[in-house]
């Protein structure tokens, strides 16, 4: 912030010294054009920065999720339905469902809050060498189809 409005500042006085024809129209357009790209440029670096917070955000809240869920992932009907909402809440961003108005399917994606589908630890070296291993992120999102036929023989079962 403290860059972008030192940029701004100095578009300012540019402008100033133009009205005070105190550059020539090509220098002016020059400087001009140089500091509007800087200002877009801070601008670019400040949207990445609120990006990367939000993130950490959503990191936080993650482990805040993995401390109080990490011993048991599994996802039991007998939890409370509070707690399964608050269990879904740690995990997802959001479900778009649509149907499939020919064959009667609903497709359904399925959006994380983190890279968490085919995610996994890839080693530098064997594991047993003791050697690093970096973290591979996986996709933010899946998608699934729930056929007809499926939601039929689950509703004939009952």
């Amino acid at each position: 912030m403290k860059d972008l409005r030192q940029v701004r500042s100095s578009i300012a006085d540019v402008e100033t010294d133009n009205l005070l024809k105190n550059y020539d129209d090509v220098v002016y357009e020059k400087i001009k054009a140089n500091l509007v790209a800087e200002m877009k440029s801070k601008k670019d670096a400040l949207e990445q920065t609120r990006i990367r917070t939000k993130e950490l955000g959503n990191q936080k809240k993650w482990l805040e999720w993995i401390e109080k869920y990490g011993d048991d992932l599994a996802l039991k009907s007998e939890l409370p339905k509070e707690d399964k909402r608050e269990y879904l809440e740690g995990l997802l961003d959001r479900i778009e469902v649509r149907l499939d108005k020919e064959t009667n399917d609903h497709q359904l994606k399925v959006f994380f809050l983190l890279g968490l589908v085919g995610d996994g630890i890839e080693y530098e070296k064997p594991r047993r060498s003791g050697d690093g291993y970096k973290v591979v992120e996986g996709s933010k999102n899946v998608s699934v189809v729930i056929s007809r036929q499926r939601t039929q023989k689950k509703q004939v079962k009952k």
